[in-house]
């Protein structure tokens, strides 16, 4: 008796380890489903057609689809919604759209969206110049539509690549209002999930995408502006990712390359000091130009940016189409700034220079402010909140403000007219206040121009006006860099980040 109660504990003991056993191993095959990305400022918006800043649209880029993309590699337009497409005169252009596209709340895409999309963006201040010259849209059929221009529009298929061509759902929109926003859909790669304002905004895999289900299911996009924190939150597996790193950061990651990851290019963005021409000292061209000689920029380069940065010679970068490497910047000339300043008696003179919650801009402004010093400017520095510096630089409040553009489109008409034509004035691009007709004629000639050499032409005169009026000094081109655990597969340094590309090592 005593034997059989014996075997009946044994048997029951070892069911036990067994089943102990079983769900240790169960948690050990548990896959890591979110990946967890860390950029310097939270999203401001979900309405592709109301943002132009780079935190906002990397998450637009994800949910949304447009016509075309830009392939960040080569800078060439691809297919997108559109499959295929062609221009059948100077003025249209045919679309043919795939086929069997759905939006996340599994309505179907068509060419309707497409019509209702560009519509609304044409009425839209922040964006209404890439789409301005669109002058009707017909719907052929669900799955073709025609865009014509009233005059020729040489840009056209590079503005429909950009984040505010980002197709919505016309029968959402109509029923949602401005709420539509809250809870988007697009046909992108990720779905919505849910946004914690001011923490992190979550995405979820959509699994019906056109181009198959990406291999990640979650993505957490976290607010995190100390750089120092993103990357000890690569070092502590926190983070999965992050980019927009300094040389600083960089090192650190290359140096614990057992660890993590770090990939870089040469980009696009160009990192500038904008002048608020319509105020004060600064409605002065020649004061301009003796802050812009006042600057070092070699220094800035050569320190915060540790020599790893090319020096701009543009408002536009090499790989952007109308980029001429013939463009100048005023070099560094301390003597005759400090002449200038002296002889109109502005000794002593202070501005006002503003910053957002940028590390490397604002240990950039401080070596801006002592070299002012130098010539006789006093600079006081002001840092703020991304939204509160946009807010400011639209209406003009500041004397001076360090900020980065970059034309997403790889065409120079969206790296020049929204920051320098006089109808993109404050919010819309044009933070500088800046005014000049001939200004405005070339960017409006350029438009139009099919032909491509007369535009790179046009551009190059652009370029020698902001030289000759210094609405804006180009400091140096930023490159593209992200950085990863080792654990995340096809890391690639674009501006936007593929998250549907990305994976995790099995």
């Amino acid at each position: 008796m005593r034997k059989k109660v014996m075997a009946i504990l044994f048997c029951l003991l070892s069911m036990f380890f067994v089943s102990c056993g079983k769900e240790k191993s169960d948690n050990t095959k548990k896959e890591k489903d979110t990946l967890v990305f860390a950029q310097i400022s939270e999203c401001k918006t979900l309405d592709p057609q109301d943002t132009t800043e780079q935190y906002s649209q990397r998450i637009v880029s994800v949910i949304y689809d447009r016509l075309v993309e830009i392939d960040e590699a080569t800078g060439e337009i691809v297919p997108g919604l559109a499959e295929k497409w062609e221009r059948t005169d100077d003025k249209n252009i045919v679309f043919h759209l795939r086929k069997n596209v759905k939006f996340h709340n599994g309505e179907k895409f068509s060419a309707n969206d497409v019509k209702y999309t560009l519509e609304r963006a044409k009425t839209l201040p922040k964006v209404a110049h890439l789409y301005k010259l669109i002058s009707n849209i017909e719907v052929i059929d669900e799955n073709t539509v025609k865009l014509t221009t009233s005059e020729p529009f040489a840009p056209l298929l590079a503005h429909l690549s950009h984040k505010t061509a980002s197709i919505i759902s016309e029968k959402y929109h109509k029923e949602k209002g401005d709420k539509y926003f809250e809870n988007p859909v697009g046909t992108g790669a990720y779905k919505y999930n849910s946004w914690k304002i001011g923490d992190r905004i979550t995405l979820e895999a959509f699994n019906d995408y056109f181009k198959g289900a990406p291999a990640i299911k979650y993505i957490e996009v976290r607010a995190v502006p100390e750089e120092n924190s993103r990357v000890i939150g690569l070092e502590t597996g926190e983070l999965d990712m992050t980019a927009d790193l300094s040389p600083e950061s960089r090192q650190i990651v290359l140096d614990n390359a057992d660890k993590m990851n770090y990939a870089e290019s040469s980009g696009i963005n160009v990192n500038y000091i904008g002048f608020t021409t319509n105020k004060g000292v600064l409605k002065d061209r020649e004061v301009r130009r003796a802050i812009a000689m006042a600057i070092d920029r070699d220094a800035i380069i050569n320190s915060i940016m540790m020599g790893t940065v090319e020096k701009a010679n543009s408002f536009i970068a090499p790989r952007v189409f109308g980029y001429s490497k013939d463009s100048k910047v005023l070099d560094y000339n301390p003597e005759e700034a400090k002449r200038i300043i002296a002889e109109k008696g502005l000794v002593g003179t202070k501005l006002r220079l503003g910053v957002s919650n940028s590390p490397v801009r604002m240990q950039m402004c401080e070596i801006i402010q002592a070299q002012l010093k130098e010539v006789g400017i006093d600079v006081a520095i002001e840092s703020l909140e991304w939204g509160t510096f946009l807010a400011a630089t639209a209406r003009g409040d500041l004397d001076l403000f360090s900020l980065g553009w970059g034309p997403s489109t790889y065409d120079a008409d969206y790296g020049y007219y929204p920051n320098f034509h006089s109808s993109q004035l404050g919010g819309a691009g044009n933070r500088s206040q800046y005014v000049n007709p001939e200004m405005d004629r070339l960017l409006d000639d350029a438009k139009k121009e099919v032909d491509q050499e007369k535009r790179k032409e046009l551009y190059a005169k652009v370029a020698d006006i902001i030289y000759e009026d210094v609405p804006a000094l180009p400091i140096y081109y930023l490159n593209d860099s992200v950085a990863a655990v080792k654990s995340v597969e096809g890391l690639k340094p674009t501006s936007y980040i593929r998250f549907e590309e990305l994976s995790f090592k099995k």
